[in-house]
């Protein structure tokens, strides 16, 4: 069984937060060879405390060594202009359709924010690099990061996405499983499927 960490899950176990203990349980059941845990490259894009694009991918790297997950494998990204990172990457060729599937995920991850981001700046702005990394666009640079994430995983065809953004991820599972995610659930969740599982086996 694969699983796939949602950025959240970092979040969890850096601040102790409640699904803590639930996320680094899973992480041992990987180590275990129970199953697979892997990190999701995309969470290497997400907004810094600055509100801003990271710039590159140390801080990632340095807050999976603090907690001790260098070893965690990466669901790569497609690469993305100004928003991803070479190592972390794939390319996609014109058979991936992949502005038709990221328009399917966006409707239904979030239907009230504009796409483009673009439709977020004053009337003829251009996007620049600079611009797409601001702090201005760093609530469209969210819902993107969830859009690609959702992406990738798919794309690897994974089990479980694990994640605690209940409103964005299993608020829409209905139309989320009809695009390619076979299951959605919080860590703790998480740890009960994978029990009924076994349960059923025996």
């Amino acid at each position: 069984m694969k699983l796939t960490f949602d950025w959240n899950c970092i979040i969890e176990v850096e601040e102790g937060r409640a699904q803590a203990q639930y996320v680094i349980d899973l992480v041992d059941m990987h180590r275990q060879g129970h199953l697979e845990v892997a990190l999701l490259a995309a969470s290497a894009s997400e907004n810094s405390k600055s509100k801003r694009f990271p710039g590159n991918a140390e801080l990632f790297t340095e807050r999976l060594n603090g907690l001790g997950w260098q070893d965690l494998p990466l669901v790569p990204m497609p690469a993305v202009p100004s928003l991803s990172y070479y190592d972390f990457c794939f390319y996609l060729d014109e058979n991936d359709n992949f502005e038709e599937d990221m328009g399917r995920l966006w409707e239904a991850i979030a239907p009230n924010v504009p796409r483009e981001p673009t439709d977020r700046l004053p009337i003829g702005a251009i996007l620049t690099d600079e611009v797409i990394q601001s702090e201005e666009l760093s609530r469209w640079r969210n819902t993107w990061c969830d859009v690609v994430s959702a992406y990738s995983h798919i794309y690897a065809a994974r089990d479980i996405f694990v994640t605690n953004n209940t409103r964005d991820f299993q608020s829409n599972w209905d139309k989320l499983s009809s695009l390619g995610m076979k299951h959605i659930a919080t860590p703790k969740d998480t740890l009960a499927v994978i029990a009924s599982i076994r349960s059923a086996k025996i």
